[in-house]
Formats: C-alpha cells, sequence, structure tokens
C-alpha cells in the first residue's frame, strides 16, 4: 500500500517545527513562491496533504480556492503560524459551505 506524503509551506519557524517530526517543507515569503509551491505540490504523486499556513494561503487566496474546488487530491488545510489564527469575518462552516457551492 502506498502512503502519501504531507508537504508544508510556511515561515521557517512552522517548517522547522515540522521537520522535526519528519515532515518535509519549505519556506515562503512572497505570493509567487507560495504559488509555485501549491504547483509543485499538486504535481508530485507523493503528496497527498498540503499543510499551508492562513497567512500564506491568504496571500493566493483565489489559487487556494480554486485547488479547493476543482482537485481532489492533494488536499489542502490551513493552518495557524506562530502568530495565532487569522480572525476571520466568516465561520470555517460558511467558507466549506461557499467552497462547495452551498446556500448560507
Amino acid at each position: 500500500m502506498n502512503s502519501l506524503k504531507f508537504f508544508v509551506i510556511a515561515d521557517e519557524h512552522t517548517i522547522n517545527a515540522f521537520s522535526l517530526a519528519g515532515v518535509r517543507g519549505e519556506v515562503a515569503h512572497t505570493p509567487d513562491k507560495v504559488q509555485e509551491l501549491l504547483v509543485q505540490s499538486w504535481e508530485d504523486s507523493e503528496v497527498g496533504l498540503i499543510l499551508i499556513t492562513e497567512r500564506l494561503a491568504d496571500q493566493v487566496r483565489e489559487v487556494v480556492d480554486v485547488a479547493r474546488r476543482d482537485r481532489l487530491k492533494p488536499l489542502i488545510l490551513e493552518i495557524p503560524d506562530l502568530a495565532g489564527p487569522v480572525a476571520r469575518q466568516e465561520s470555517l462552516l460558511d467558507r466549506l459551505r461557499s467552497l462547495m457551492g452551498l446556500p448560507r
């Protein structure tokens, strides 16, 4: 059985923390780098889950939302960085509904 791997796109501190658990990833500081790493992850058949910090995902929000809607694999999960969670105007449930095309 093939096991899928995680890939982290985050700041230095978050990458270091995940690397202690054996999870690979890369540091990104710009929207272009974030998008490059997302595409690289999508093309890697071993990657089953992309962990991306909320602040970096917000830099390329449209790309992340389209990928979540149109791609079955890999899954994309937004995680807080060391500064803590990003305050959201909408709830997670509302966000999921909009991504799935369901009414609120």
